[in-house]
């Protein structure tokens, strides 16, 4: 069984003690614990205890006992689920419980791909709910319940009165048990109290506001609320809440992960079962939430983190570092980050908060720890304004390649948590058709059409959207080759301009003109906002893209293996005809050197390299931690059961770093959206001069 124990931060420990444990309390009222608020020992412990098999279809409480049912191979046919009853016992240990029924309900069900679920009432009696949705041309479903007596699983004509019935009511989303009163949501986002019987109980509830749900109650006379992972504690018949666990934006510890579903256990314990909501993927922990009286509570003292962009990463580097250190980390960030009528939108400037950053790091001020991306990172190295991290974070388990991209005689300024490779992948015989970058622009310029890849589903050989995203793939590429001493090479920018175009001829002749290539509030494109896409060939069964998580390939060479026939993949590097390759590092981070809590900031740096940070999937890119790398690429493999014979990490390993400049960038960028209005090469080289003339000569 997997263990995996963390301290929770004193802010969340108290908060979750004022709430939690008052309403766990022997003596009963919720909020009227004698517990301290805060404690100068004692701390909260999370850990994973989840099942070996934790797809959860349902979570129950039942005289002091957990018990957590579970199915494999969840979204196939009956038939092909296993279903697990596990007891969490006092030993710690999970023990599987028989008498589910479940393969007597498999057998009364059609084919299709099921759903099922499971209702523990708090007498003790099981009921499953199995929706089966059938693949034809309406897609329709049909939903069945069962009773399970001694073992034995009966199909009920119609639902039972009272907690199941509830439960597995169409209009009903969710029940609680608090005692003897029942709480229940339905589809309109109503709260609402009755009795065992479920006849209607008069009570003041408060209002849900959109995104909360309803997980759990207690015996105790109080229930749950969770709204954006967040964990509310709420007194029966009242509407004011308390915060009982609070771990970020997205996920109590991880980003990607949502609170599915939540259970208040004996002896002061919460548990929380998270989940990404990909059936395939296997991603869900189960989390026990216990307090520890006699755990002495490290102090991080308090943290500042800031960045252009809100990071994935970050958030979960913070949770894991106030967890570790009981310390309160401030994270904050100057670009709101949204979309409008389906186009990426960014709220504020950045030219305004690069300015204001630079006066306060120079007054001496300013935020302990800096998120480097689309910052000017030389810059502040040559002015002295980062810490030197040498010898004080461990680098030995990263991709040795990023571990030195900001290394000077000087010093080591700043280190990558992630980082975006352009790879390709197929089959060995297909792959090595893909000699460059060049070869693959005349693969993809000589086949303009859609075509049928074997799933019945057309599918065009480009999956870009638009000109930006065809740019921001290959344009890192180049960028070295293009920015030569300090000039434009006039020659290398001409020759991506024409590159570019040839795509664009064949298979991105269907790609969108987006204007402008830079955003209006002088923001522009980066990775962490997730629009890079990928070219994907379905004749010659290969792809290339800036690839963020090493687990999707898994799900490429799937479904390139289905084409050709193939059961392994390889994949390189994309490189450009004289050798040139990219990897680009993300989520850069640095020190101010005039840090307020500069121990806290190190260990926060080393925090975001930790394997509980590396291990998780975000849209920042891929993990530098050789560890997580290896953990990732073989999890992404092992869920589409593909196999591939690549050394992962020697590859990334082996290729060149490039943190290309937002401003060249821009100059670029701004002659190729002309070169794809229809202007000439020249002209649109002469536009990416003068871009940049201005910004070059400050530099020199």
């Amino acid at each position: 069984m997997k263990k995996l124990c963390r301290i929770v931060s004193g802010a969340l420990a108290a908060l979750f003690a004022a709430a939690l444990l008052a309403g766990c309390s022997e003596e009963g009222a919720p909020g009227s614990s004698d517990a301290p608020s805060a404690a100068p020992t004692g701390g909260y412990v999370e850990e994973d205890v989840s099942p070996d098999h934790n797809h959860n279809v349902g979570l129950f409480v039942v005289d002091g006992v957990l018990n957590a049912f579970t199915v494999e191979n969840p979204a196939t046919p009956l038939s092909r689920q296993t279903a697990h009853w596990y007891a969490l016992g006092q030993d710690g240990q999970w023990q599987e419980q028989g008498g589910s029924g479940f393969e007597q309900l498999a057998a009364q069900v059609g084919d299709g791909v099921a759903y099922p679920t499971a209702y523990l009432t708090q007498g003790g009696k099981l009921y499953w709910s199995v929706t089966v949705i059938t693949e034809d041309a309406e897609k329709t479903s049909e939903t069945s319940y069962f009773s399970v007596e001694n073992g034995a699983a009966q199909k009920l004509d119609a639902l039972p009165a009272g907690e199941a019935g509830l439960a597995f009511d169409p209009s009903i989303v969710a029940v609680a048990v608090c005692g003897d009163t029942l709480l229940t949501t339905s589809t309109s986002m109503e709260l609402a109290a009755c009795d065992l019987t479920g006849a209607p109980v008069q009570m003041e509830l408060p209002e849900l506001e959109m995104g909360s749900r309803l997980l759990c109650g207690s015996a105790n006379g109080y229930y749950l609320m969770d709204d954006q992972n967040k964990v509310w504690h709420y007194t029966l018949g009242g509407t004011t809440a308390e915060l009982a666990l609070d771990g970020g934006r997205f996920s109590i510890s991880d980003p990607g992960l949502f609170v599915q579903s939540a259970v208040v256990g004996p002896e002061k314990t919460l548990y929380v079962q998270m989940s990404d909501g990909n059936m395939a993927s296997g991603n869900s922990r189960l989390l026990r939430y216990r307090w520890d009286s006699e755990l002495a509570a490290s102090v991080g003292g308090e943290l500042t983190i800031f960045s252009l962009y809100r990071s994935d990463t970050v958030e979960a580097a913070v949770n894991a570092w106030q967890k570790a250190t009981g310390g309160t980390a401030t994270y904050s960030w100057a670009l709101e980050e949204g979309s409008e009528d389906g186009l990426f939108t960014v709220t504020g400037s950045r030219e305004d908060a690069l300015t204001q950053l630079n006066t306060q790091l120079l007054a001496g001020s300013g935020p302990d720890v800096l998120i480097l991306d689309d910052m000017p990172v030389d810059s502040f190295i040559e002015k002295a304004l980062l810490m030197d991290l040498s010898g004080k974070v461990d680098t030995s388990g990263m991709l040795q390649n990023l571990a030195g991209v900001w290394q000077t005689e000087q010093g080591l300024f700043a280190l990558p948590a992630r980082a975006f490779p352009l790879l390709a992948g197929a089959d060995e015989a297909t792959l090595a058709t893909i000699k460059d970058a060049e070869t693959l622009a005349g693969l993809l310029a000589a086949e303009p059409n859609i075509v049928d890849d074997g799933r019945n589903e057309a599918m065009p050989l480009l999956a870009y959207y638009n000109t930006v995203q065809l740019f921001d793939t290959f344009y890192p590429l180049y960028a070295h080759d293009i920015w030569q001493g300090g000039q434009l090479n006039e020659d290398a920018c001409r020759r991506f301009y024409e590159l570019l175009g040839q795509i664009r001829a064949g298979g991105g002749a269907g790609l969108s003109n987006t204007a402008p290539f830079d955003r209006p509030d002088g923001t522009y494109y980066h990775p962490q906002n997730s629009t890079l896409s990928n070219f994907t060939n379905c004749i010659c069964r290969a792809f290339c893209s800036p690839v963020y998580s090493l687990n999707g390939l898994g799900g490429d060479f799937y479904y390139a293996s289905r084409a050709s026939g193939t059961s392994a993949g390889e994949v390189k590097a994309l490189a450009t005809a004289s050798g040139a390759t990219s990897i680009q590092p993300a989520c850069a981070a640095g020190v101010n050197v005039s840090a307020q809590n500069p121990e806290g900031a190190v260990q926060f740096i080393q925090t975001l390299l930790s394997e509980e940070v590396q291990s998780q999937t975000t849209y920042d890119g891929v993990p530098v931690l050789k560890s997580a790398v290896l953990s990732q690429w073989e999890e992404g493999f092992a869920q589409y059961d593909a196999s591939s014979g690549t050394d992962i990490v020697a590859v990334l390993e082996g290729m060149d770093p490039n943190v290309p400049s937002t401003v060249l960038r821009s100059a670029v960028g701004a002659g190729a959206q002309q070169y794809f209005d229809g202007a000439g090469l020249d002209e649109a080289v002469e536009t990416a001069r003068q871009e940049s003339a201005l910004w070059l000569a400050e530099q020199g």
